[in-house]
């Protein structure tokens, strides 16, 4: 019989030791020669090794080409090193896609964290895409983590009407597969197009959303949001928030990992581009539902601000904004946070290790 292994949280780590730069920037020319981050690392069956997939971005005569690319560990320790690039992923039928794909995301189990889940022997992949000025949530499957990936054609998620706080992009996606429940949890971020009335010291600030998606089904089926921005002025989630990474709690409901800033972006007309203004910081949530499409409440405190990078860190390249963080529980309980950091245009992946021991469940079971 097989041993499943399954991971709770007794609490949120707190503490966090640097393991400084996992993952370069290609070289000039090359497709991820701007930017490394947004990453998803997930244990990888056939290859039996940890494989990461990341936003890869080249910049070329001002202009921005985004994609979807992957790498694996060159060993079962997955970092803070030894990363070998495989370069940008495969589809079989990239024409499928709206437009320039980026910060992907693979289907995970929930209740096993880093570990992928299929359906009906098949993979999924989560990610934004753009279309036109906007962007749409697109879904691809494959028999194979290395690919290629089949794109469905229609979005899982689209933007809402025009005053909805969605209305605008939809982005930054999580999803996973509640098996029991035959259904795929999406998290993504929400932007509005219009001022909200409801976020009254961000009008213009995205929120963290949720939807439900039936793996027969085309589309999602949108919940709401579970975390707005531009409730509280002090807060550090007051200008946006985004997408959930979500691990079980010993304890019952959900602990999840965010990002945000207490910065309130412009209207679009101001700023039809920058939606996200620094600084972009990291930090946990939690819900104590079940069904983790509510009660969220995210803590009171970042788990670090731009004044607290040491200043070794900065002179290694951190600073002006701590993007998507990303945790990582290896199979042996030891969890990792990856996220990138650096100016606009420029960040690299980097790496923490969770220093304070006793926070991580282990519950191995016979299946």
């Amino acid at each position: 019989m097989n041993v499943i292994t399954y991971f709770s949280l007794r609490h949120h780590p707190h503490h966090w030791e640097r393991l400084g730069l996992a993952l370069e920037r290609g070289l000039p020319g090359s497709f991820d020669s701007s930017v490394t981050g947004d990453p998803c690392v997930v244990w990888d069956e056939e290859f039996k090794c940890y494989r990461m997939f990341y936003f890869a971005q080249r910049h070329e005569n001002g202009r921005e080409f985004n994609s979807n690319a992957h790498a694996i560990a060159a060993s079962e320790q997955p970092i803070p090193r030894g990363w070998q690039k495989r370069g940008p992923i495969t589809y079989s039928n990239p024409e499928m896609l709206l437009g320039d794909a980026h910060k992907p995301w693979i289907m995970l189990d929930p209740f096993r964290p880093n570990m992928p889940a299929t359906i009906n022997g098949q993979y999924w992949l989560f990610t934004p895409v753009w279309h036109g000025s906007t962007k749409r949530i697109q879904a691809a499957t494959s028999s194979s983590l290395n690919g290629p990936w089949q794109v469905k054609p229609q979005p899982v998620i689209e933007p809402g009407a025009g005053d909805a706080f969605d209305g605008y992009h939809t982005d930054t996606v999580t999803a996973y597969w509640f098996a029991d429940r035959g259904e795929i949890l999406i998290f993504y971020k929400g932007y509005p197009m219009q001022p909200q009335a409801d976020q009254p010291h961000s009008p213009y600030g995205s929120s963290s959303a949720v939807a439900v998606l039936r793996p027969d089904e085309r589309q999602a089926q949108k919940c709401g949001r579970v975390i707005s921005s531009g409730m509280h002025p002090a807060h550090w989630l007051t200008g946006w928030v985004g997408g959930l990474q979500i691990f079980p709690s010993e304890a019952g409901g959900w602990y999840g990992l965010l990002n945000g800033s207490p910065t309130p972006p412009a209207s679009i007309a101001e700023e039809p581009d920058i939606r996200e203004p620094a600084p972009s910081l990291g930090g946990w949530a939690y819900t104590p539902e079940a069904w983790p499409v509510s009660g969220w409440r995210a803590d009171d405190l970042p788990i670090e601000t731009l004044d607290e990078i040491p200043l070794e860190a900065r002179q290694n390249g951190e600073g002006v904004n701590l993007w998507r963080h990303h945790g990582l529980v290896t199979r042996e309980g030891q969890m990792y946070l990856l996220y990138n950091t650096g100016p606009y245009g420029q960040e690299r992946l980097f790496a923490r290790h969770a220093s304070q021991a006793g926070f991580i469940h282990i519950n191995r079971q016979q299946e």
